[in-house]
Formats: C-alpha cells, structure tokens, sequence
C-alpha cells in the first residue's frame, strides 16, 4: 500500500465519522518520510528524530526527515478539514500534538488551527 492508499483510508474513516481530530500512526509517518525524502526510516530512528524536535535540538538532516513525515500530518488536515478536499493547494492551518502509544511510539494528533 503506497502513501496515498494510507491517507485515503484514513480520510476515509474521518469522513464516516468526522470530528475536531485526526491521527497518523507511526507507519503512515515512515511512509511519509520515505515517499517525500527518498530516506528510509524506521520506527525507532523516526521516534528519536520526533524527540530531538520536541526537545529543540533537531539537526540539518533530521529536519528534511521530520519534515517529510510531517508532510502527511499536512495532507490529512488538508483532506479533512479543508472547505475543498480536493484541492491540493489549498491551505489549512493545523496543529500537531505528538502522543506516543503503549509501546513507546509517537503518532500525530492533528487538529485544525482555531
């Protein structure tokens, strides 16, 4: 499954029932990364990148990486709370929360800018 099958299933279950929240795991992050550097992640290197963005002490080459994963965090605020799904340069102001799960992983809580 390719990054835009994974958003759209996400976009997807959103729209079934949407509400003032979205979520991108950790896989959808990797894929991000990979589909928008060329790098290859995983779960662990991503995870201390997101830390070293969190703590402020994120590096040049980690940057490109947290921002390639970020770039699904954008396209899931886009085709969720977006006035025009579709349009794909249409801009939505956004806020990410990093939360991790029981194993220790961050995941996105993305929410529209009030």
């Amino acid at each position: 499954m390719g990054l835009d099958d994974s958003l759209k299933k996400i976009v997807d279950e959103y729209r079934e029932d949407p509400r003032n929240k979205v979520f991108a795991p950790m896989d959808l992050l990797v894929e991000s990364v990979a589909e928008e550097t060329g790098d290859s992640v995983n779960y662990s290197q991503l995870n201390s990148i997101i830390e070293d963005y969190i703590a402020g002490t994120i590096s040049g080459s980690e940057k490109d990486i947290y921002d390639g994963a970020v770039f699904a965090c954008g396209e899931l605020a886009r085709q969720c709370f977006g006035e025009n799904p579709d349009d794909e340069d249409e801009e939505v102001d956004y806020q990410i929360s990093w939360l991790q799960d029981d194993e220790g992983y961050y995941f996105a809580e993305i929410r529209p800018e009030s």
